[in-house]
């Protein structure tokens, strides 16, 4: 019993200087938090007056502040999940990077084929009805790949950002480095398995291949992508929508994603993203709401399974639930003016403003460090995100700067000083003694 101890206490210690600091810090103070609180999204959807059974538990879920990336809820944020049709996110993304390089237009048409008509056909797979003869701007495609999901316009958009299916993968994989997701894998553009995808999927990949990612991955992505191109929500925050109108083509559609303002269980500011289901991720959903300047992000995984359909509405209930009281917990604000600032004993001058998302009941403090101040509170924080910081001066440095005297400046001004002060004592000494001298004077006469 002595020798287990001793080597679980060897462990821990091993850990502790193994791991840095700030990581260490950040997950003892996760872990308290759960002590503490002891909750599970179903728990929070339950004290929302929701009366869940526990089938409806996400298997993961996330909820972040887009701008610092900090962490304001999470629950097996690294599972490893199916992303089902959340995948198309990251095909629209490269469709907007690419159009980013200039390589095609927004309003540019796109004629439907008989490849889309087989795709579309496909009772497996979420579609619209596509018809030959029918063309669709690449704004419309992506609508169309938002609200109704549609396989079909996915592989048009993807299309034409790289045609072989095998190399649109390795972009797709390519970007996810990037973006930092280090949990995910693609194997195709749509969010099935390969062999529903025949013979269209890539050739140089398993049938039975599934995309795999998770609810951490899935922040990164739909953080970066509404910061790089806020266009997105444009297409993602109606819950209605209505294509080729006034045509043969025309189809009108509800989105799936049931938490946008104005639909069944629509949450105040709520404008994207998009939804995912399949048989082996069950019900997944990705969200993002803004009030005023805070702005979070969302990801729920893992709802109910396929066999009970319902989870694909209450899956809502759950994520509204903890969205709300991140809401209620914390806020994006200025937390530090840009000016004069005493902090502890010392007087600082910042020239920007440092804006952070900070507990709305807690009083903030600051540290500085490095030549930066920055709020003193432990925190969780996506990957490549960290506390916001503006750098700053010290008010008697600025001060000395202002009136152009440095160290160097007022050793001259000492030296000219003391100069002037001996040379007035000098000049006084010789009128003394010029006076002392006439006054003999005077009297021998």
């Amino acid at each position: 019993m002595k020798k287990r101890s001793w080597v679980i206490a060897l462990c821990i210690a091993l850990l502790t200087v193994l791991l840095p600091a700030g990581q260490v810090e950040a997950q003892q103070v996760e872990e308290e938090e759960k002590k503490k609180s002891g909750k599970r999204a179903i728990d929070v959807a339950r004290e929302s007056g929701y009366q869940l059974d526990d089938r409806y538990q996400p298997a993961g879920s996330i909820i972040t502040e887009i701008h610092t990336g900090q962490i304001l809820w999470e629950e097996n944020k690294d599972v490893s999940w199916a992303p089902a049709s959340m995948t198309k996110l990251m095909t629209i993304l490269l469709a907007y990077d690419a159009m980013e390089e200039g390589k095609f237009e927004k309003d540019m048409q796109v004629a439907v084929n008989e490849k889309y008509t087989d795709i579309a056909g496909r009772y497996a797979l979420s579609n619209n009805v596509m018809q030959m003869g029918a063309t669709y701007t690449v704004g419309e495609l992506i609508d169309l790949i938002i609200v109704p999901s549609s396989a079909a316009a996915t592989y048009m958009l993807a299309d034409l950002v790289e045609p072989d299916p095998d190399k649109f993968v390795a972009l797709m994989n390519q970007k996810a480095k990037e973006i930092g997701m280090t949990h995910t894998t693609y194997y195709n553009c749509v969010g099935v398995t390969n062999d529903l995808l025949y013979p269209y999927a890539p050739k140089n990949l398993p049938a039975d291949a599934d995309n795999v990612t998770s609810p951490q991955d899935y922040a990164l992505l739909c953080s970066y992508f509404v910061k790089t191109y806020p266009d997105i929500l444009t297409h993602t925050s109606s819950p209605e929508i209505v294509v080729k109108e006034g045509t043969p083509y025309e189809e009108h559609f509800k989105s799936y994603q049931i938490s946008l303002e104005g639909a069944k269980y629509g949450l105040k500011g709520t404008d994207g993203l998009k939804t995912g289901s399949s048989g082996r991720a069950g019900f997944n959903y990705s969200s993002t709401a803004k009030r005023q300047d805070t702005r979070l992000v969302e990801i729920v995984m893992g709802v109910s399974d396929w066999t009970d359909q319902t989870g694909e509405e209450l899956r809502h209930l759950v994520g509204n639930a903890i969205m709300e009281q991140a809401f209620e917990k914390y806020e994006y604000r200025k937390v530090l003016p840009k000016g004069t600032h005493q902090i502890g004993k010392e007087k600082i001058v910042t020239k920007k403003d440092l804006w952070d998302c900070v507990p709305k009941e807690e009083k903030i403090k600051f540290k500085m460090e490095d030549g930066k101040v920055f709020v003193d509170l432990e925190r969780q924080y996506l990957p490549g995100y960290a506390a916001p910081s503006v750098t700053y001066q010290q008010k008697q440095i600025v001060s000395e700067a202002k009136s152009g005297l440095g160290a160097i400046g007022k050793g001259i001004l000492a030296v000219l000083l003391a100069g002037g002060v001996a040379l007035v004592g000098r000049i006084a000494y010789v009128d003394a003694v010029r006076k002392k001298r006439r006054r003999r004077r005077r009297r021998r006469k």
